[in-house]
């Protein structure tokens, strides 16, 4: 079974439970919710990759003038439609794909945002150019990703070196590369974006969000 089908059959069978699971950090989550709410403006066409079970384009929905949702998962997807057909939605689409299956001949974004999403890629280089192309010049790039510690320590070291494998060995944990914040901002940049805020969330997996406009 190829990597993106792997990853999508293991979303697709925890999509009920991640959907019942309460969100961690509350607080970090409206924070970065209101940021992002903040670079959206009425005319705006989004497009919010790895979107899940779609509570985040649900909640920016009223805030735009359509949000696509896609994630690579079906179940995801799935739990998705359901959302908002019970909200009535008219200006959500919700619709299976990776993050490379979007083409740039279909039209160019005003935002795309990408939460919980970077750390997952296989291919992070390709799919940054990807994004880059699928955005509007002068538009944003809003992601947050868990990143390696600055600090890492043996903690951080036994999950990433034993207890992760251990785990996707055992079908269990998805793909992951926690790459270091530097790192991650240097490989935005390089795919054709101007960094132009971030906040980090502390803790033994940081998470970064930024934002990020198109040259």
């Amino acid at each position: 079974m190829a990597a993106s089908s792997k990853d999508a059959a293991f979303w697709s069978k925890i999509s009920r439970k991640y959907a019942a699971d309460p969100i961690r950090n509350m607080d970090g989550y409206l924070q970065t919710l209101d940021r992002t709410k903040s670079y959206l403006k009425p005319e705006d066409h989004v497009l919010e990759i790895g979107c899940g079970t779609g509570s985040t384009a649900l909640l920016l929905a009223p805030h735009v003038a359509h949000i696509t949702g896609t994630d690579l998962a079906p179940g995801m997807i799935e739990i998705a439609a359901e959302k908002r057909a019970e909200e009535g939605l008219e200006n959500v689409t919700f619709k299976v794909a990776e993050t490379l299956d979007h083409n740039p001949q279909d039209g160019a974004y005003d935002a795309i945002l990408a939460h919980n999403l970077l750390h997952l890629l296989h291919d992070l280089d390709q799919s940054l150019q990807r994004i880059a192309a699928l955005t509007k010049t002068g538009g944003v790039f809003i992601s947050k990703t868990v990143c390696a510690p600055e600090a890492g320590g043996i903690k951080y070291a036994l999950i990433r070196a034993l207890a992760i494998p251990l785990m996707q060995r055992i079908g269990k944990a998805p793909y992951v590369n926690f790459i270091s914040v530097p790192d991650l901002e240097r490989r935005i940049e390089r795919a054709g974006f101007e960094i132009c805020e971030v906040i980090s969330q502390p803790g033994l997996m940081q998470s970064h969000y930024v934002v990020a406009r198109k040259l």
